[in-house]
């Protein structure tokens, strides 16, 4: 990019992308010898992914692992510093992130130390096998929407003998916002129109084959789309669902630009460039690099809600480390862009965090907090009543797309600001404002995705019998596709109907996907939540024996049914 102007151009074309809803959701305390972690309303643990306390080449499962707690045994952990890691999705399981923090126990107390050696995960699988040892031969051909799958490799070679950009998108079978992409977005004439002279590849980051990639370009957060040239250097990034128009539009305003590396970007930036470091900290915000974003962002003494955006989610970083020591700058920095950004999407959700924050371990509504709600009330009750004024709010955020759900989501934020002050006559109000919304909607199983994101909002509502309903539906539309099993069984699980649970589980275990391994697992702990320890010790048996349970990635699933053999035999 060689003037502001094109720069800036870039600079505007991804506005709506997402940042990571989980950070800051999870708390993590030192309780005698246990380290227990708690999560925030409107998300959970996801009980399903691995989980780990790390000392050295020490892996150690959790004690416990249910949607609400995570228990940890910290009896090991000396004076060194170890890591902890987790899963956390939101409830309407639009992101399932994975957390990785460093500790040390000082005091009695938990500390922040320094990710080193000290702390990385060693496999606990009996040697390092890479993701080429079970990867099979790729053939490059098309899927129906123009996209070779999973093999940049060859495209990369393509795109150089056609002198072609590539448009890479990151996601997978599970992802609610890469289903609508899919289904609603690639197959249409407009998305197809903007892309017919990019090189279109699919990459899921499932694949055992594709770790190494998704290490390679920062893929933190699903589905990413990312240009690139045929030396395969990123050029920009979009990120999240968006409706096919806004993203022909996006891909059409890149392929006008020259574009340059983030290397030769990252040079006029630290020369002093203006424009430059602008698109460095859009570059790094897209990745989820809120330091590095702030760092390029900051210099530059001018209004940013992206720049705000980085700043809440650092505070609440520090805010969890350590809730006594940086309660106090967390909520400055809450309220100092409250006032800089007092309307909008991100006021009303900033909000909500302050009343978390002003609320505390304690129960008591205070005048500070009573003041606070009373406004986030007011904002979210003024949105819902103006559809211009609310068109134009979710056109400005930067925390996602809510193309459908824009009343959905905000009768979700009014729900929790009730609870927060302690009013239930009114919450249960909400949330049935919220159930009536979600019924309304033209809901179909070809548009999956869709269904999905909807999901999270019925389970607020209450709307069991829906929910189910609609996972049922999807089933008999998709009965080749282990992902609706998958997801019924974990709903009979949260349920704790676990006979309820196991024909799903069973049939998602049965149908060959690149998460055999965890469906395999899930499957064995539902047959031993129901006492049938002969059957769980055969699905662990098989499960072990996959090649994939040789892989470094996946080596904490391996460590989890290790576990749940051991206890099978006890």
């Amino acid at each position: 990019m060689k003037t502001l102007l094109i720069i800036s151009s870039l600079l505007a074309v991804s506005l709506n992308s997402f940042a990571r809803l989980s950070d800051g959701k999870a708390h993590l305390t030192l309780q005698g010898a246990k380290i227990v972690g708690a999560v925030d309303s409107g998300f959970h643990f996801n009980k399903d992914a691995p989980a780990a306390l790390v000392i050295g080449s020490e892996s150690v499962e959790p004690l416990k692992k249910d949607p609400k707690e995570v228990i940890f045994d910290a009896s090991k952990v000396k004076s060194q510093s170890f890591s902890v890691n987790f899963y956390v999705c939101d409830d309407k399981n639009t992101v399932c992130e994975s957390h990785e923090y460093a500790y040390a126990i000082q005091s009695g107390k938990l500390v922040a130390a320094e990710v080193n050696a000290a702390v990385k995960v060693v496999p606990s699988v009996k040697s390092a096998v890479t993701s080429s040892a079970v990867a099979k031969s790729v053939p490059f051909k098309k899927n129906k929407h123009g996209f070779y799958q999973d093999n940049l490799q060859e495209a990369l070679k393509l795109a150089k003998d056609s002198k072609k950009l590539l448009v890479v998108d990151f996601g997978a079978p599970w992802c609610p916002s890469c289903i609508r992409l899919e289904t609603e977005v690639f197959g249409e004439k407009v998305f197809q129109k903007a892309t017919e002279k990019l090189i279109k590849v699919s990459i899921n980051v499932d694949r055992a084959d594709n770790k190494d990639l998704s290490k390679k370009y920062d893929i933190k957060v699903i589905p990413t789309l990312i240009v690139m040239n045929a030396q395969g250097e990123e050029l920009a990034r979009l990120m999240d669902y968006k409706p096919a128009a806004v993203l022909a539009k996006d891909l059409e305003q890149i392929q006008t630009q020259q574009l340059a590396s983030v290397e030769d970007l990252k040079k006029k930036a630290e020369a002093g460039d203006a424009a430059a470091r602008r698109a460095m900290g859009q570059r790094a915000f897209y990745s989820v690099n809120f330091e590095e974003a702030a760092k390029w962002l900051a210099p530059l003494n001018e209004p940013s809600l992206m720049l705000a955006n980085c700043e809440v989610n650092l505070g609440q970083e520090k805010y969890e480390e350590d809730k006594a020591k940086n309660k106090d700058l967390y909520q400055k920095t809450l309220e100092k862009w409250i006032a800089a950004y007092p309307q909008g999407v991100e006021a009303i959700v900033w909000r909500g965090e302050l009343l978390k924050v002003l609320k505390g371990e304690g129960k008591e509504v205070t005048s500070a907090m009573k003041n606070v709600g009373e406004k986030n009330i007011a904002d979210i009750q003024a949105l819902l009543n103006s559809d211009q004024a609310r068109s134009e709010a979710f056109a400005k955020t930067l925390s996602g797309d809510y193309t459908g759900f824009e009343k959905m989501e905000l009768l979700s934020q009014l729900t929790e600001s009730y609870d927060l002050l302690g009013n239930k006559a009114k919450a249960d109000e909400a949330k049935t404002l919220l159930g009536k919304e979600v019924s309304a909607m033209s809901l179909s199983e070809k548009r999956p995705g869709q269904v999905l994101v909807a999901l999270g909002y019925m389970r607020q509502a209450g709307q069991k019998t829906a929910m189910v309903s609609w996972l049922e539906k999807l089933i008999k539309a998709y009965p080749k596709t282990d992902v609706y099993y998958t997801k019924l069984a974990r709903y009979y699980i949260r349920e704790k109907s676990f006979d309820k649970a196991l024909p799903y589980a069973q049939k998602a275990a049965e149908i060959k996907s690149d998460l055999n391994l965890y469906n395999l697992k899930t499957l064995a702990e539902v047959h031993k939540d129901l006492k049938q320890n002969k059957e769980a010790s055969e699905v662990v048996a098989k499960a072990l024996a996959l090649p994939e349970a040789q892989l470094e990635q996946n080596k904490k699933t391996v460590a989890a049914l290790e576990e749940l053999k051991k206890s099978l035999t006890q």
